[in-house]
């Protein structure tokens, strides 16, 4: 279709002929000049929109290439090369520790566990991020006015303005607190936009630590005796309460020991005839050195004989208690009297050993109490810093200039992959 028509062969035609075949000849050759036409423009049209399309997706790629990596790259740049304050870390050190505390000696010796020692340090740790030593800074040091001076920069410092809730959480991210385990050493950094105020404010922090361990320390004292002297008054009515309860069974029975009156009766015939036997062998010594009629005998004699009335009496006595069933009463009495003092006794042991053991509790609590059970031992005091440690300039814009570069490859790649898949 693309070939030049062939003019016609005219010589051995009439004219007639010879008309005819050039009139077909130029509409073949218009048709033709036609045709091609409408190609050439189908296809000047094609070429002219592809290369429209190519060049704003280069336009995109540009504009994409300016706000995603060039931007953001310049600002930060400018930012952390220029703008953007130093800041100084100060750095601390401590730990919370117990005194020496006496062993148990089942008198009610309180000792300080390691529990309580971690607990303790965690409440420090805890206290570093409470509103109460923010406010106890802002009183002592003026964080408004450290964090909110007007030679730091705007997006690094505080604003002043702004209450005290704002204010804790700027101090959070100034701040920071790590407990070492199993050690149980606080590690204590604290940033501020200059060496002098980084330290002061650290000084002012590890003060108000060993503040709050007085204030600890102070209240378990405070507990400590405040318990055992209710334990030693508790002990002391118990004591009280068997005494009386032993006292008044004492007076109402009329016997002083039971013991010594369950067997009244029997030490009594037994002490008679003791010393009737003592006396009879006594006389007869005597009656082998001294006559009949010396008065040494006579007198022994009638001693021996009101000894053998005396028993003989006490014989009868119980013979005829006996008879009567009186004395398996008696015994019944005094076996019942047995019974109830001694529970009564036993009461008052208890009472009194409970007693000892409070007063010995209170004892060593007050021991306790005249020395520190908790210690806030500074292993390192805050220093002034001599470089700035923070924002890590090359780092931050490092990160930032990846992530752009990420970032923009990564929508290149989608719009690249959206316009092919719609082509």
């Amino acid at each position: 279709m693309n070939d030049a028509p062939k003019p016609p062969e005219l010589r051995s035609q009439n004219p007639m002929e010879r008309a005819e075949a050039v009139s077909r000849f130029l509409a073949d050759a218009a048709r033709r000049a036609r045709f091609s036409a409408r190609v050439r423009g189908a296809y000047k049209d094609s070429s002219f929109a592809a290369r429209r399309g190519a060049r704003a997706l280069r336009i995109a790629f540009a504009v994409l290439f300016v706000l995603v990596v060039a931007i953001p790259n310049a600002m930060s740049v400018a930012y952390y090369g220029l703008i953007a304050s130093d800041q100084y870390v100060a750095e601390a050190r401590f730990t919370v520790s117990g005194s020496e505390t006496p062993r148990p000696n089942g008198a009610g010796v309180i000792e300080l566990p390691m529990m309580m020692i971690m607990q303790d340090t965690l409440i420090i740790t805890s206290f570093l991020e409470s509103r109460a030593l923010v406010e106890q800074l802002e009183r002592q040091v003026g964080l408004r006015a450290l964090y909110g001076a007007p030679s730091v920069d705007r997006w690094a410092r505080f604003d002043a303005s702004k209450s005290i809730e704002p204010l804790i959480e700027y101090w959070t991210k100034m701040a920071e607190a790590k407990m070492g385990v199993p050690s149980g050493i606080v590690t204590l950094t604290v940033r501020a936009f200059s060496p002098e105020d980084a330290r002061r404010i650290a000084e002012a922090v590890v003060s108000d630590c060993d503040t709050l361990i007085n204030k600890l320390n102070e209240r378990m004292r405070e507990d400590t005796v405040k318990v055992s002297e209710q334990e030693v008054a508790l002990a002391v009515e118990r004591l009280k309460t068997a005494w009386v309860e032993l006292e008044r069974a004492r007076n109402e029975e009329g016997l002083i020991d039971v013991a010594l009156a369950s067997k009244s009766q029997t030490d009594v015939l037994s002490g008679l005839e003791s010393e009737l036997l003592a006396a009879q062998k006594e006389y007869q010594i005597r009656s082998h050195y001294l006559e009949e009629s010396a008065p040494q005998l006579r007198v022994m004699r009638r001693r021996i004989e009101a000894l053998e009335g005396q028993v003989a009496e006490r014989r009868a006595q119980m013979t005829a208690q006996e008879s009567k069933g009186v004395a398996a009463l008696a015994r019944r009495t005094l076996s019942g009297k047995m019974t109830k003092f001694a529970s009564l006794d036993l009461e008052h042991k208890i009472a009194e050993a409970r007693y000892q053991a409070a007063t010995a509790a209170l004892d060593a609590a007050r021991q306790m109490s005249q020395r520190k059970m908790l210690y806030l031992q500074v292993i390192e005091w805050p220093a002034t810093p001599q470089e700035s440690r923070y924002p890590r300039r090359l780092l931050y814009i490092g990160v930032i200039f990846v992530g752009s570069l990420a970032l923009w490859g990564a929508l290149l790649g989608l719009i690249t992959f959206v316009r092919n898949n719609m082509a």
